[in-house]
């Protein structure tokens, strides 16, 4: 039979939230800093100043990561149900609807980020289920499914010219993929504990992490298109 969570069968109460303020889960300024993003259960509150211009609602999760595209256009929230599904929106900032769902038939467990490409063409997801996925924005269609991470996926960030995607990991290490086919360039593998923050110098000369080894570490990127090893420059 068709392979169903226990979890989408259950009936569960609404029950009403805590007393006090919601937590903060995620915030992101837009690229031209005009507008603030900021997560809590059930949505995303989006300021311009003191005044809140979208309001958007969200029902399938905590928002664990948001990001705003380069021009401003769009907003991208991560999030899921543990045990049953991540899924990533992709919000029209101009009218507050979304756009579009991804990920919840392939992602099992919640989303921990997405990322959209530095052109808006592709979106990369992971999240608690060891998976990642690029997707194509236009058509929502999956374009690789990487399943080689060993511990769940808690960053993922995109090179300056899109081409290649570097991951953060629980199994203690980041890789670095080829955009266009999936292939693994390099597996960065020095740390020594979670890593839970991965980012491409906007150079593109380096890439750097950091995890709950307490550890900042910085590489120099030289497998921008085939696999290659990328020098460990400093701890």
């Amino acid at each position: 039979g068709e392979d169903v969570s226990i979890l989408s069968l259950l009936t569960v109460p609404d029950l009403p939230r805590a007393p006090g303020a919601r937590a903060v889960t995620a915030m992101e300024h837009s690229p031209d800093g005009r507008l603030l993003a900021t997560a809590r259960h059930g949505g995303v509150e989006i300021r311009e100043g003191d005044k809140t211009v979208r309001d958007l609602k969200i029902a399938t999760g905590k928002v664990n990561a948001l990001h705003f595209s380069q021009d401003g256009a769009t907003l991208v929230t991560a999030a899921g149900l543990p045990g049953l599904n991540g899924v990533a929106t992709l919000w029209d900032i101009g009218t507050g609807r979304p756009l579009r769902e991804i990920g919840a038939g392939y992602h099992r467990d919640a989303l921990y980020d997405a990322e959209l490409s530095p052109d808006g063409k592709r979106l990369a997801t992971g999240g608690y289920d060891a998976k990642i996925g690029i997707w194509d924005t236009a058509t929502g269609e999956r374009l690789h499914g990487i399943e080689v991470h060993n511990g769940a996926i808690y960053d993922l960030a995109f090179s300056p010219d899109g081409r290649v995607l570097a991951s953060a990991s629980g199994d203690f290490t980041v890789k670095l993929w080829r955009v266009a086919d999936g292939t693994r360039l390099d597996t960065l593998n020095q740390p020594e504990a979670e890593q839970f923050r991965v980012a491409f110098t906007p150079d593109s000369q380096h890439i750097v992490a950091a995890g709950a080894d307490n550890r900042i570490r910085l590489w120099r990127f030289v497998s921008k298109t085939a696999p290659q090893l990328n020098p460990l420059l400093q701890t």
